[in-house]
């Protein structure tokens, strides 16, 4: 049998529990009465004290970490695809912006350089490319954004013998 852990006093749990039984047998309560709610008194006391003192959380406490490409990007992005009155928001439209551009860069070529337009819009298309330079006053639709996606998806990355 293990007995108290060290650094618990039964000093407090007996004063509690004479007290609650002098003042139940005071307030007329019956002499066994009294003797029972002054040990169930000091067990409680004595349990509350035995307690140990947490200060923080047990388990440890982690930032959420926010992966590239990670499941919580294919959810933002979901979303945004869906905007008001079968529009896409800005912010679909910026990824699929820095999704062609990484696409883009290993054929050398910028998506926003005016020297690279007709060689961009061979290798993607004349709808994708004017769906990624489409402003905030006139947003891409929801099919043009997905066709968009389907041409950048469908451009090959270069492998390593064909750089």
């Amino acid at each position: 049998m293990r007995g108290l852990p060290q650094g618990v006093r039964l000093t407090a749990p007996i004063v509690v529990g004479v007290l609650a039984g002098a003042v139940s047998w005071y307030l007329g309560a019956a002499l066994w009465w009294a003797v029972a709610f002054a040990l169930l008194a000091a067990a409680l006391t004595l349990g509350w004290r035995a307690l140990p003192h947490i200060e923080g959380p047990i388990w440890p406490q982690r930032a959420p970490q926010k992966d590239v490409g990670g499941r919580d990007d294919v959810q933002v992005l979901g979303w945004a695809l869906t905007g008001k009155r079968g529009r896409v928001q800005s912010r679909a439209v910026d990824r699929a912006r820095t999704v062609a551009r990484e696409r883009l860069s290993f054929y050398g070529l910028d998506l926003d350089e005016a020297s690279d337009r007709d060689r961009v819009i061979a290798l993607i298309g004349a709808r994708p490319y004017a769906t990624l330079h489409s402003n905030v006053a006139n947003m891409p639709s929801q099919r043009a954004m997905l066709s968009c996606l389907d041409a950048l998806d469908a451009l090959a990355l270069p492998t390593k013998e064909n750089r």
